[in-house]
């Protein structure tokens, strides 16, 4: 029986998910980081897709904020992550029910 590297399984789950880029999914870890703690109490990330992150917000006010935010939350994005490895972010209001 032949064996799979643990980087051949992993890079085929990822791209089951979508993500073709493991670059992309450390935002998930340093999210906190990115928009600041302040911020990040009120929204997470919740997935990526084609490259384009999507962040659930609890509340319409923080919604209104991160959009006008959205140009600089991108750009730290880009120094802390490889350039163009997230090229949009989604922001939408969580489902209260």
């Amino acid at each position: 029986m032949a064996f799979t590297s643990l980087q051949k399984t992993l890079a085929k789950v990822l791209k089951g998910y979508r993500i073709n880029d493991l670059e992309s999914i450390k935002v998930f870890a340093i999210w906190g980081k990115i928009a600041g703690e302040k911020m990040a109490a009120h929204c997470q990330p919740v997935r990526i897709d084609r490259g384009i992150l999507y962040v659930e917000v609890d509340d319409p006010v923080w919604l209104t904020q991160l959009r006008y935010m959205k140009i600089d939350i991108q750009n730290k994005i880009e120094e802390t992550l490889q350039k163009d490895s997230i090229k949009d972010i989604r922001f939408y209001l969580k489902n209260s029910g």
